[in-house]
């Protein structure tokens, strides 16, 4: 369990080198790791250009990825889907992606489905503190919040 702890994070530090820190030294790795155990993304914010350049790729992809409040969020989000036939997805976590989100974060990847073809895979950001993404990924519609 040890070596598995350990893993863990020389994981999260790799996903730290890739964050876009401030370069000057006590953006650590250290540092890193302790936002995202207090389930806050490494990257807070992006600049107006990095986010422009997010927003060119569809919602819950790897270069954009739907951003939620830990677990509990990452649910919410997927029940609040709709298929086109207008019933709610399927879904499952898949697990979780090498690749950092563009906040330097880990990202879960979930396989959603309806009663019809195709499978999608959702990719989401869970550390990101009281966001409620409001917008649905490609190929489904969403409920507000409360409404499902």
């Amino acid at each position: 369990m040890k070596f598995l702890s350990g893993v863990f994070l020389v994981f999260l530090a790799s996903c730290a080198s890739s964050g876009g820190g401030s370069g000057g030294g006590k953006s650590s790795d250290e540092d890193v790791i302790a936002r995202m155990l207090r389930g806050q993304a490494p990257r807070g914010q992006l600049s107006a250009a990095e986010r422009t350049e997010v927003e060119k790729h569809p919602l819950g992809s790897v270069q954009n990825p739907v951003l939620a409040q830990g677990p509990a969020g990452e649910n919410e989000y997927l029940a609040r889907l709709r298929c086109p036939e207008g019933k709610q997805p399927f879904f499952e976590r898949s697990g979780s992606v090498a690749e950092p989100s563009p906040y330097g974060s880990i990202m879960d990847v979930y396989e959603v489905v309806c009663d019809a073809p195709p499978k999608h895979d959702v990719f989401i950001d869970m550390y990101h503190p009281g966001y409620v993404e409001l917008r649905a990924v490609p190929g489904f519609t969403i409920v507000a919040p409360g409404e499902n």
